[in-house]
């Protein structure tokens, strides 16, 4: 019988070689499953196998249900995500970048659902992502950043701001870094979401953004103070849309005292 992955579980004794490219399908080619119903509830078990290759296939499984049966998947979600995870942190790379692939199609499926399937559940993954992408192997660091801009375009900007500024105070200048970047990216994406005559969705965290971006913009790693300035120069382009310069001095002395106002108009 043919094998496809995916498809039919591998049997028997593991394969010398395998091809791992076989793993990393894309969303957009995954093919739908004959029973979802079956396949989702063999899910949380399939990704408890001590082969490292049938995870991968469980895995690439979990993508075809989410891509096409999303309703199916979500019954076992919760269980699913402590092992994706794990799987997130494997030292085996190739099932590092499998389980990097599924979160992201994860994000992509279920946007802000994610939260009420699998409550808690987000900064895990966000921790986890945070250090992949600062502190693994290139391609490892590549894939993980990709599933964060999936994360970000998928996940509403004042859900993804809650879980990023505790982020931000990071003892690891690295992470740090990407989470400059992801706030950076965050805070563009909801002013560009901010219709004419409304407030932004940052409006609320404003004063804290303002603080972690000062905090950030004299640190260490040169990529952080690259983020931290677009971020100010964000919140000072929403600010004095809808009200004065003057004002966003005002805001800024009012935030951070007046010692730090010369920094940031530097910074900008």
């Amino acid at each position: 019988m043919a094998y496809h992955p995916g498809v039919n579980m591998p049997t028997g004794q593991e394969p010398d070689q395998v091809d791992v490219e076989a793993f990393y399908v894309r969303t957009e080619e995954l093919i739908p499953c004959a029973e979802p119903k079956t396949d989702a509830a063999s899910i949380p078990s399939l990704l408890e196998s001590e082969s490292w290759i049938s995870v991968c296939h469980a895995l690439l499984l979990a993508r075809r249900l989410a891509a096409h049966h999303p309703e199916e998947l979500s019954r076992t979600l919760e269980q699913i995500l402590p092992s994706l995870n794990l799987h997130m942190n494997s030292l085996r790379s190739s099932l590092c970048k499998t389980a990097l692939i599924c979160t992201a199609d994860f994000f992509r499926s279920y946007g802000d659902s994610l939260l009420a399937i699998a409550p808690g559940g987000l900064p895990v993954l966000v921790n986890t992502l945070l250090s992949k992408a600062a502190l693994e192997k290139k391609f490892v660091i590549e894939e993980a950043k990709r599933t964060l801009a999936a994360m970000t375009t998928s996940i509403s900007t004042n859900i993804l701001i809650d879980v990023l500024l505790p982020q931000a105070r990071s003892p690891n200048s690295k992470i740090r870094a990407v989470v400059a970047s992801c706030m950076a990216d965050t805070v563009g994406k909801a002013i560009s979401e901010t219709r004419p005559g409304t407030e932004s969705c940052i409006h609320i965290t404003r004063a804290e953004l303002l603080r972690t971006a000062a905090a950030l913009v004299t640190d260490k790693e040169p990529a952080a103070r690259k983020s931290a300035r677009v971020v100010l120069c964000k919140l000072k382009e929403s600010h004095v849309s809808s009200a004065s310069l003057e004002s966003w001095q005002t805001f800024i002395v009012t935030v951070l005292g007046k010692g730090l106002v010369l920094q940031i108009g530097r910074a900008l």
